[in-house]
């Protein structure tokens, strides 16, 4: 990433901020902010200590080393709060939310001549438009939750179990056209032909590049908004031109799906989808401006597909690394599943209260491999005082849902995949949708896609690790992850 080029910036990045640092120090010099590491020094802060890859590992050694469940890192005049407990991010992100459902203005992200994922719905401050697109998702997600949805569920998950029972030899490729058709004919209706489908391509790409550029350290133009206007030419700005055909990648994602639609709608052919419903509303509306209301419309659908898509393929890559990994967890859903479908039929939406163990493996998942390790950063709107901490307007707040779903008070020996955590009450689920205004509002859509795979894969297959073609010996999976990146990818090379 760019930020591996820090040592190369030169001294006037040091003068740009001296005189930001300056004022902030004398502002906070009586307040006393979080704990922080050591490595800080005059005018950059943590900047050459921050963490570049494994991210909240780094974060929750520190606040383990400073037994502290909320710290506070300065990089170049920007103040971040990482949370490490679900107290802390409850009481802050949620019960003080007026304040903490913003989201930092990443210049990466935020920039129209950069990369420009402003307009996402996830990315958008807490603001007007940020509150008609959510209500536009909650509508799509709202009229999804029927029987005809549930059947398509349905539908696509049985013919990913049948093209694997008849040699697929690509599991995860499999998994995101599985979850990819299911939120294309939902949100557009498009039909997803092969694994290989241009828009399932699209969306992997275009999501992969966005997730790297949501964490505030992999570019330093976040904390030095003017390194956008040095030529690229100079050394130390290939970022540049990787953010370029990162913006060509996002925007084939967000246009093209919603063009298809609409021209669907053109010729006639459109089949029923939440765009295609809204797009009608909206032409039959007069009073509504007609290029505002599809710009919204537009956003909040790639949102959806973007956000949906990842969630749900990392988590069932992780469940069925966990199938390997304990099989007498796969035994036993198994037998679960054989005494209330039997031979006959693969499970559906309507057993989901009668299968207590592959919810629980759900929520197992969710917990044991979280897909958002630091959750999705929150921006405070005001200055604020926490345990006697001050936390200044304008600071990136991280949740470190790594570190919440590690804790041994909550999660007895965290590291072990075991679905009969769940059987106490008291055991809450992991914070895997995020807190406050901000949290997901896919969770439930998330939760019963896992619910039919899970199960589904449960009832065909007996899940086993892959083999090695030299020796011949199965592969022993590990539950590694590919990170720097806001979503967390588990390797899959043992499935293969």
């Amino acid at each position: 990433m760019a930020y591996e080029n820090l040592p190369l910036v030169v001294a006037g990045v040091f003068a740009t901020i001296g005189a930001l640092y300056g004022l902030k120090q004398t502002k906070s010099s009586q307040r006393r902010l979080p704990p922080s590491p050591k490595g800080s020094l005059p005018l950059i802060g943590h900047a050459f200590v921050l963490p570049v890859g494994e991210e909240h590992l780094t974060y929750a050694k520190w606040s383990k080393d400073l037994n502290s469940d909320i710290i506070s890192l300065q990089a170049l005049g920007q103040t971040i709060i990482i949370l490490s407990s679900v107290r802390s991010a409850t009481e802050l992100l949620e019960g003080r939310s007026a304040i903490y459902s913003d989201r930092p203005q990443l210049r990466v992200i935020s920039d129209h001549d950069l990369l420009d994922w402003s307009y996402n719905t996830a990315s958008l401050p807490y603001d007007n438009r940020w509150k008609k697109q959510r209500r536009i998702t909650h509508e799509i997600l709202k009229s999804s939750a029927d029987d005809q949805h549930f059947a398509r569920m349905k539908g696509e998950t049985r013919a990913m179990v049948k093209r694997m029972l008849q040699g697929s030899s690509d599991p995860e490729k499999e998994i995101r056209r599985n979850v990819a058709a299911q939120i294309m004919a939902t949100v557009y209706g498009y039909t997803v032909k092969s694994a290989d489908d241009y828009f399932v391509r699209s969306v992997q790409t275009a999501v992969k590049h966005f997730s790297i550029a949501a964490l505030p350290a992999n570019f330093l133009v976040n904390f030095v908004p003017w390194l956008k206007y040095i030529p690229e030419w100079v050394p130390g700005t290939g970022w540049k031109r990787l953010i370029k055909e990162w913006r060509i990648e996002r925007d084939a994602m967000v246009q093209e799906p919603f063009d298809w639609t609409k021209s669907q709608i053109s010729s006639g052919a459109a089949k029923s989808s939440m765009v295609e419903t809204h797009l009608l509303n909206i032409a039959n509306n007069p009073t509504l401006d007609l290029a505002d209301e599809e710009d919204h419309l537009k956003w909040a659908a790639s949102t959806l597909f973007a956000g949906a898509s990842d969630t749900t393929v990392s988590s069932t890559l992780s469940f069925m690394i966990a199938m390997i990994m304990y099989p007498e967890v796969q035994a036993k859903a198994q037998r679960e599943v054989d005494s209330v479908v039997g031979d006959g039929r693969l499970p559906d939406i309507k057993d989901r209260d009668r299968m207590p163990y592959i919810r629980n493996i759900v929520r197992e998942a969710l917990r044991w491999q979280p897909v958002f390790p630091l959750g999705f950063p929150h921006a405070s709107t005001e200055d604020d005082v926490y345990e006697g901490y001050f936390i200044p307007k304008g600071s990136i707040i991280m949740s470190n849902t790594w570190a919440m779903t590690r804790d041994q008070s909550v999660y007895i020996d965290p590291e072990t995949f075991n679905p009969d955590r769940f059987l106490d009450a008291s055991v809450p689920d992991a914070p895997a949708f995020g807190f406050g205004r901000r949290i997901c509002p896919g969770a439930s859509f998330a939760e019963a896609s896992l619910f039919i795979t899970f199960a589904s894969m449960l009832t065909a297959f007996n899940i086993k690790p892959g083999r090695d073609p030299v020796t011949g010996e199965d592969k022993i999976p590990e539950a590694k992850v590919t990170t720097h990146a806001l979503v967390r990818w588990v390797k899959t090379s043992a499935l293969a």
